[in-house]
């Protein structure tokens, strides 16, 4: 699988990687095969009012706890992160539901070398569900029949395929995780992935074209 380096933080990354929350929330993890991969993880944040100190966030990321540190989000929130400067990288919500971050707080990411880690890549695959998911879901299934995506009517491998490959080509983007408890899953995209290769360069510029003609002023990013 291709790899990317993560900005300054200067780790060869594979292009797909695996989002573990949804085995998180069930108490299980990965074991004996921790020199195989980079391990990534989250945690909360103090708040003074409506605001964060990412110095504080920051205040001993020397003292062998971690080796980089990155901020998690989206929306203005992000980019004040990145405009900080404290950041190493930027996970942020990178889809073809989602794509506000693109315009928004990547540029600035991109220019101060931080890498970047697009979440929920798939959107979810929400354009399966005929009925009202969860609230999580809930945003993308809303948005996807505004946006009227003609490739998400067709054959639904072939859709993920287009909508991972898009996240992929968003400039700026290192790698994007997928979560999932099914690992057969994971493969399966992973496969899609290397079997496609890079999307067009035109095809990108068409579905990012048709977000913004459609994007709505309340689409923001759904961390």
């Amino acid at each position: 699988m291709e790899k990317r380096t993560l900005g300054k933080a200067g780790k060869d990354v594979t292009v797909f990687g695996f989002g573990g929350a949804e085995t998180g929330f069930q108490g299980q993890a990965v074991a004996g095969r921790r020199n195989q991969f980079f391990l990534f993880t989250k945690c909360g944040h103090d708040k003074a009012g409506d605001h964060w100190n990412p110095q504080k966030m920051a205040a001993h990321p020397g003292r062998g706890q971690t080796r980089f540190i990155g901020y998690s989000g989206d929306g203005r929130a992000a980019l004040y992160a990145v405009e900080s400067g404290v950041f190493d990288t930027l996970q942020i919500s990178v889809n073809i539901a989602d794509q506000e971050g693109i315009d928004l707080a990547i540029p600035a990411a991109r220019a101060k070398g931080m890498g970047i880690i697009a979440k929920r890549p798939i959107a979810n695959a929400v354009w399966k569900h005929a009925s009202k998911p969860d609230p999580y879901h809930q945003p993308y299934w809303e948005r996807l029949p505004k946006l009227d995506y003609q490739f998400l009517k067709g054959d639904f491998q072939n859709a993920v395929s287009i909508a991972l490959r898009f996240t992929l080509a968003a400039p700026g983007v290192h790698t994007a995780i997928a979560g999932t408890t099914q690992p057969d899953r994971w493969c399966q995209n992973a496969e899609l992935l290397m079997k496609a290769g890079a999307l067009e360069q035109g095809q990108f510029d068409e579905i990012h074209a048709r977000w913004k003609s459609i994007a709505g002023a309340d689409w923001n990013g759904q961390t």
